[in-house]
This record gives C-alpha cells, structure tokens and sequence, in this order.
C-alpha cells in the first residue's frame, strides 16, 4: 500500500535528477505542518521551524505559502551558521539557541496568500514575508526562483549579506512545486533564503 511518506519520497528522490520543477502529483490532505514532516527532506526545516516556535502558524487556518528548504539546501549554509543558530556551536553560547534569528530564518521562507508556480510565471515581483522582510519571486526563466529582495531605496546590506553578515546565497530555485496542504502551498526549494 501507498503512502504519503513512500509517494512523496519517491517523487522527491527522483527530481533530485531531474533540471525541470517537479510538481506533486498526488492529491494531499493536512495542514502545512504535516505535509513538510510527511517528506524526509524537509525534516531540518521542521527541525527548526520546532526550536523557533512557529509550527503552530503551519498547523493554523491563514492561507500561506512555505518556500521550504531541503535537507541538502541547509548543507549549502555558511559553515557554522546553522550550528551557531541552534546552539550547537562551541564557546559561551552552546547549548542555547538564538530563538529571535531562528524565527526570522523561518519566517523568512513564509509569505501570506498561496503562491503558485503559475501565478510567478512571465514576470518578477517582490513581496513581504512574515518576518517583514522581502523576497523576490522571479518566473521569467524556466524554473522559477526566489531571492532575498533589497527595497527599493533601501540598504545594500539587505541584499548583500543576511544571517550574521554573511553573503546571501544565489537565488532558491523551486525542486519541488504545489504540494498543495489544507491551509496553503509548500514550494520545495534548493537554497536556504538568509534574512
């Protein structure tokens, strides 16, 4: 018997290989929360999304849209960023995890409403996340992306650095597209976006 574990690890194994977004081909059930902790490869994302307070938000009624990044995504963090976040790190900080960065970092990947990968199509736009911060949906290419945004007239630091001063990472492109939940839409995607 099928399911949704062994559907969408299989799906998900196979797009690894594939250069085209693959989009979810069964129709899924439950809330934002459950659909990331059903998919192994989001399994650090809900990690963090836990020790930052905000599964509830993904177990709740609002419409949202969660750019989640893939286990793989976090191994192309800054080294020690993610160690030092979640408290892992060695000196007078271990052991306690930054929750006020570690909420930003999530929160950065959600924005209100459901996004699409057809309603980016054919054009860019820049819109708020929940942490107040801007991300750049760009559907111009033929997978599309999504970026850390600088506003207009804003500080280059916004786009030029994120977590700890570090250099924002390329734009995330969509792995993984429309697994669609009861409360919004995950959109998979192969870059962590570093507020």
């Amino acid at each position: 018997m099928l399911t949704r574990r062994t559907v969408f690890g299989a799906a998900f194994g196979s797009m690894l290989a594939a250069p085209a977004v693959l989009r979810a081909q069964v129709a899924v059930t439950g809330d934002i929360a459950t659909i990331l902790a059903g998919v192994s490869d989001f399994s650090r994302f809900v990690e963090i999304a836990q020790r930052a307070g905000e599964i509830d938000r993904l177990k709740g009624t609002q419409a949202l849209t969660v750019f989640a990044p893939t286990n793989a995504a976090f191994d192309r963090m800054p080294a020690g960023l993610l160690q030092d976040l979640l408290g892992q790190s060695q000196g007078s900080q271990a052991g306690s995890p930054d929750q006020f960065r570690l909420k930003a970092l999530v929160t950065h990947h959600i924005v209100a409403g459901v996004v699409t990968v057809q309603t980016m199509r054919g054009g860019q736009r820049d819109i708020p996340s929940l942490n107040g911060g801007l991300v750049r949906l760009d559907g111009t290419g033929s997978v599309p992306t999504i970026a850390v945004a600088r506003p207009s007239g804003g500080p280059s630091s916004n786009f030029g650095t994120g977590v700890g001063g570090q250099n924002v990472q390329p734009p995330a492109r969509i792995v993984l597209a429309d697994v669609l939940a009861s409360n919004g839409v995950v959109q998979g995607i192969d870059h962590v976006l570093l507020p």
